[in-house]
């Protein structure tokens, strides 16, 4: 049952709460651990209900938007935008250049699996490099770090058995370090390519390498039907729980339920 709104009543309870609340740095020590929690999760409640009570009552109203470019989603998607809007390049004749950044895979092939990616504007495959050091200023001083990216997925698909390089472009664009996060998370959430990791379908083309001699390893989707990599064929890097034709299964709701973009 709703209660009606009684301003005059309001600023009495008000009056009679502020009456009893501490002073600003007041000693609160004597509270236990289990009391500050209810008090908090209380007092965010209340906090929560004033707020809104306070934006009801100011006759002029807040705006719908506020844009603030300096949130990290924003400068994300600028990145991720920034970098759908560069050339394609052949994987295979990407030479040496420094920096970090992002970059996104497409494939253009005929494996019939990928098919409803073929000659779309959808990658197969997005990723970040990060920059050799945490704080570097320059793409000289971020170093090559996403040209190596590129070039260790080179070999991946060099290696596997049913995979021909020449049906592999990507894009990639160096980045400020630090921003090249929000922009992978962007191009994930908006692309959802089927080899990430995150999508969970025909995940591990992204893995350097595991020695099942230094630790337990099961192969991955992506090695169960791109086999070629040396290392995950190898005695110890046992067979995942699905076989390559489940996981062909998979990819095919997948992109029924995710529809590549033009």
């Amino acid at each position: 049952m709703t209660t009606e709104f009684d301003p005059v009543k309001v600023q009495e309870t008000l009056r009679e709460l502020l009456a009893c609340l501490p002073d600003d740095g007041a000693d609160v020590a004597g509270v236990s651990a289990g009391q500050g929690r209810k008090l908090r999760r209380d007092l965010l409640a209340a906090i929560s209900r004033m707020e809104k009570l306070c934006a009801a009552l100011d006759p002029v109203r807040q705006p719908e938007v506020v844009f603030d470019p300096s949130q990290p989603e924003i400068v994300g998607k600028l990145i991720a935008l920034t970098l759908l809007e560069q050339a394609r390049h052949g994987l295979g004749q990407v030479g040496k250049f420094y920096g970090s950044g992002v970059y996104a895979i497409y494939y253009r092939g005929g494996f019939s699996a990928y098919g409803p990616i073929r000659g779309k504007d959808t990658p197969i495959y997005v990723g970040k490099a990060d920059p050799k050091s945490p704080d570097a200023k320059s793409a000289t001083d971020q170093g090559l770090t996403l040209w190596r990216r590129l070039a260790d997925h080179l070999k991946s698909i060099t290696r596997a058995e049913n995979l021909e390089v020449a049906d592999f472009d990507c894009r990639y664009l160096v980045v400020k370090s630090a921003w090249q996060i929000t922009a992978e998370r962007y191009l994930i959430d908006r692309f959802k390519p089927v080899w990430n990791n995150e999508i969970g379908v025909c995940f591990g083309f992204g893995k350097h390498g595991d020695d099942p001699k230094t630790r337990s390893n099961k192969r991955s989707p992506w090695d169960t039907v791109h086999p070629g990599r040396a290392w995950a064929m190898s005695e110890g890097n046992v067979p995942g729980k699905l076989a390559a034709d489940k996981i062909l299964g998979l990819i095919r709701e997948h992109f029924l339920k995710n529809p590549p973009k033009e």
